[in-house]
C-alpha cells in the first residue's frame, strides 16, 4: 500500500478511469479526460473522511465509500457520467469488501441528484444512507 495513497488497495485512479470508460460505453455520453487532479483529489478527500470523519461505530471503509460517492459526484471531474462514476466506484469498492448496496436504480439516481442539489449537504450525510442499505454480497 502506498503511504501517500493508502486507498490503492480499494480503488485506484486508473480503476476510476476504467469504470468511467465502461459506463460511457454502456450508457453513452462524452468520454473525456477528467480535469487534471480531480479524481486524485476526490479519492484523497474520501480517504480523509475515512480517517478523520468516520463515526466511531462505522464499518471500516464505509466512510471512504461515502466520501467517494459524494466527492466524485460533486467535483464533476468528467464532462459526463459523474453520478454514474460515483455510484460505480462505490459499488466496486464495496464488492471488493464482500458487500453490496440494496437500492433500486431509481433510489440510487435520486440520492445522487440529492447530492448535486445540496439536499445532501456533506459527505458525512452519505454514511447513514449507505449503512442502512448494506448487505453481504451474495455468494454464488
Amino acid at each position: 500500500m502506498s503511504e501517500r495513497e493508502p486507498w490503492v488497495n480499494l480503488i485506484t485512479v486508473e480503476g476510476v478511469l476504467d469504470l468511467h470508460a465502461e459506463g460511457i460505453k454502456r450508457h453513452g455520453g462524452d468520454y473525456s479526460t477528467p480535469q487534471e487532479g480531480c479524481v486524485e483529489r476526490s479519492l484523497g478527500a474520501a480517504w480523509s473522511l475515512e480517517v478523520y470523519g468516520a463515526p466511531d461505530d462505522a464499518r471500516p471503509c464505509l466512510s471512504f465509500c461515502a466520501g467517494l460517492l459524494y466527492y466524485l459526484v460533486m467535483n464533476h471531474c468528467f464532462t459526463d457520467g459523474n453520478k454514474r462514476i460515483g455510484w460505480m466506484s462505490v459499488t466496486e469498492v464495496l464488492r471488493s469488501l464482500g458487500l453490496t448496496i440494496k437500492a433500486t436504480d431509481d433510489e440510487a439516481e435520486k440520492f445522487c441528484l440529492d447530492i448535486i442539489s445540496g439536499a445532501v449537504k456533506r459527505a458525512t450525510d452519505v454514511v447513514p444512507w449507505l449503512a442502512r442499505r448494506l448487505e453481504e454480497f451474495p455468494v454464488i
